[in-house]
Parts: C-alpha cells; structure tokens; sequence
C-alpha cells in the first residue's frame, strides 16, 4: 500500500510553500514573496507523531482569473492534486484576512468528503490572533493560528492532521534508473515529461521560465521503476544571482546530481546556442549519463530539407566535448520517437554499471600502444604498464605509467577513443587516471 497524501492548497502567496518546507524539515520548495512561484505539484514524504504520509505543495488555486496566464492551468494542476489525496490544508494569510478568492477556494472544498484543515498563517503579533476567529465564516471548522516562517503553531493542526489520516503500511519502492529532464528554458522539458508519463503533471506553456523547480514523477515502464526529474531551466547564474532564478538555477544542478542519466533536451528549431553549451557543460563535469535529445523535430520537417545527419554533425561540431552522448530526434508535443528516450536511457544506465576484467582492459591498452606508441613530449616518452578499473558510473580506469606528464592530452583521448570502441559505455564519460608507478 502506499502512504496517504495530503495537498496543501490556496490562492497565491499565503506561506504555503514555507508551511510544506516547514513540515519536511528542508527548502525543496522555491519560497519567494513574489506571488505565483510554486506553479507545479512537489511533492515529498513527511512524518509527524511516526506517522509518514506524502505531503503535496501546489501553485495557488485562482477561481477569478486575474491577467496572469498561469492561473488556469496552476489552478487545474491544484484541482488534481485535492483530487487524488486524503486530505488537505487549506493555507490562508492572517495579516490580509478573509479575502474573496479564500471564500471561493473554502467553497471549493466544502463540497469534498475528504477531511478538510484550515491554517491561518503569519499568526505573528497580538493583532493577528486576535483575527483568526473570524476565519470560522468559511465553515472549514475551528482555524489552527500559525506562523511558518518561525516555526510556531503548526503542531496542533499536524496532530489532527495525522489522526485523521487513513491507515496505511509505507511501500517503499527503490528506482530503477533516474531521469534528470535538462535544458535551458522553453525547450520542452515539460512537454516531454507529459508525454512520458501520460498525463499532465506539470504545467507546460509557451511562456519561458515556467518550471522553477524541480519535479520528480515516477513511470512504470516494462515493469521498471523510472523516476523522472523536470527540472526549471537552467539560465546565466549571475543575472539572477539575487532572485528566484537564481534558486531555479540551483535546484536544476542539485537534479543532475540526483540523476542517473542527464537528457539534455535542444530546440530543433534554434540549434545549439550559447546557453547549450554551459549546460552541456553542466553534465559533462558531472559525470552522469547523457543523452541528447533534439526537440521540435516536427517543425523542421515541415520547413527545413536538411537531414537528421547533418543537424547531428552540426551537433557535434558545438558540442565537442560531448561526443560520446547519442543524439536523437524527437517531437515531445506530437509524440515522434519519446518511447526512445526510456530506452536509450535504459541502455545508458546499464553501460554505466559495465565491470571490466583487468586482464581484458590490459589487452585493449597494449594493442592500443602498439598500433600508435606514445612518442617524445615535454622532455619525456611515456610508458604504460598496466591499468585497472577504480570505479563504474562514470567509469574511471586508472593506468600506471612512468610519468604522467609526459602523456600529452591528445594521446590520453587516444586511449579513451580506443577504450570506448572496444567496451562501449556508449552515453557515458570515460575517465582516466594517470598515476605514476610506485
């Protein structure tokens, strides 16, 4: 069985993002006093009394659709998410008092047959207490005054929250393989996460900039556990060094180090630009898997005459130093070859777990000298006596050798050139170190 949820809901700005970071105990939800950050699901496990449950943050429900091109969707996605739980936390904001979108919101919810917890949030002075009775007119039953951002007050609501919480015995499933969806913004990490999975999970827009946080959705997928991870496009880090941007920015490099393998997603249409390239950067410093996906592609049926091959060459020129990650085309909006994201992502994941016997890497490195022997650099000719793997994903292999120093760069690609055309590893980084022997 799986772990009851609870959502936590209301219009936009009223704490709820610094309540649900509050109950988990960390910043996973990006916290701003700009209203509208949250603008997708997060959801996380919590537990409170011993009692685990998952707890689901939402964009703020907007019944009278203000100019924000937002609400609707966001508000759609927070219907979903009261939907699907077994209770809810409606979040409202002492300071401003009962305002006509929490009336409409409180209507919304009094017609459910879940259990129903009103929290009057920034409960912060005397003045603000003293305006929580008046929150009983939105006949959500008696208010709990709190303050999130201090930590105070919460307790009493988690401890009706719990009790009344249906019974359920944890399922803690371990991944298969995890996903990280990467890219700058508006190139289709959310269009492709839908299509992935299914439905609408997060909130997919023309407009730039709308994930800004991460998102993790888990398929089953030929019986496999797949987590996905969209995350909010990576930008500039040092325009937005002071807003909410910056924390996006953040987040989209903490996913990559949750991953297992990178999808680095491209705009057909726009081709490699600069932003591509530092977020290619990105994943190969991290030494994850990668695979690149070239979105759009049906645009470019429709108006270019050029062939998958040559946008491919074109790939590789920019991204040199990526030349080990396929590349495939794709069209997240009319589905065109998404099955082969899962599936070159499987593949990629297994490679990167490859042991390799020393004997056989042995082998590989003395045809590799005797076919091109390392010749004089940098006062010295170098020479290798034996190699062996110290790690897997990435896989790292470290080769003794008589001074390092005297193996110049383009001879160490060499090696891993020929390394990767007898063992494969295809989608990911071969790394070798040199050490001198002892």
């Amino acid at each position: 069985m799986s772990l009851p949820v609870v959502a936590v809901v209301g219009r936009p700005n009223v704490g709820k993002s610094t309540l649900f970071n509050r109950i988990i105990g960390k910043r996973e939800a990006v916290v701003s006093p700009e209203a509208g950050v949250t603008r997708d699901q997060h959801l996380h496990e919590a537990d409170w009394n011993g009692r685990s449950f998952m707890l689901v943050d939402t964009g703020g429900i907007v019944p009278f659709g203000d100019k924000d091109v937002f609400d609707e969707p966001v508000s759609a996605i927070a219907r979903q998410a009261i939907e699907t739980s077994d209770a809810i936390v409606m979040v409202v904001d002492a300071k401003n008092g009962i305002t006509t979108q929490d009336e409409a919101v409180a209507r919304e919810l009094r017609g459910i047959d879940r259990p129903v917890f009103l929290l009057v949030n920034k409960v912060e002075s005397y003045a603000d207490r003293s305006e929580v009775g008046s929150f009983h007119r939105l006949g959500l039953g008696d208010p709990f005054p709190a303050s999130a951002l201090h930590g105070e007050g919460s307790a009493d609501m988690l401890d009706a929250l719990v009790a009344a919480l249906p019974e359920r015995a944890p399922q803690r499933e371990t991944d298969d393989l995890r996903i990280a969806l990467i890219g700058r913004p508006n190139v289709g990490k959310s269009s492709l996460l839908n299509a992935i999975a299914g439905h609408e999970r997060t909130l997919v827009s023309e407009v730039a900039g709308t994930t800004r946080d991460s998102i993790d959705t888990v398929v089953k997928w030929h019986g496999r556990r797949i987590r996905m991870i969209d995350t909010a496009g990576i930008r500039r880090r040092h325009k937005h060094e002071k807003g909410v941007e910056y924390f996006s920015v953040l987040r989209s490099l903490h996913s990559l180090a949750r991953c297992d393998v990178a999808v680095l997603l491209l705009d057909a249409t726009e081709g490699v630009v600069a932003q591509d390239q530092r977020v290619a950067g990105e994943i190969n410093e991290s030494g994850k898997g990668a695979l690149i996906a070239l979105n759009k592609w049906d645009a470019i049926e429709d108006k270019d005459d050029r062939t998958f091959i040559e946008f491919e060459k074109d790939i590789r020129n920019e991204l040199r130093f990526m030349s080990w990650a396929p590349v495939v085309s794709i069209s997240a909006l009319e589905g065109q070859r998404v099955p082969r994201i899962l599936e070159m992502a499987w593949t990629i994941g297994q490679e990167r777990l490859k042991k390799i016997e020393t004997s056989v890497l042995n082998d590989i490195l003395q045809k590799a000298v005797q076919k091109n022997p390392p010749r004089p650099y940098n006062n010295g000719t170098g020479k290798i006596f034996y190699a062996t793997q110290t790690g897997e994903a990435p896989p790292v292999f470290r080769i003794y050798v008589n001074r390092p120093e005297v193996f110049p760069r383009h001879y160490i690609r060499y090696l891993n050139n020929q390394l990767r055309a007898e063992l494969g590893y295809e989608g990911s980084r071969i790394r070798l170190d040199l050490r001198k022997r002892s």
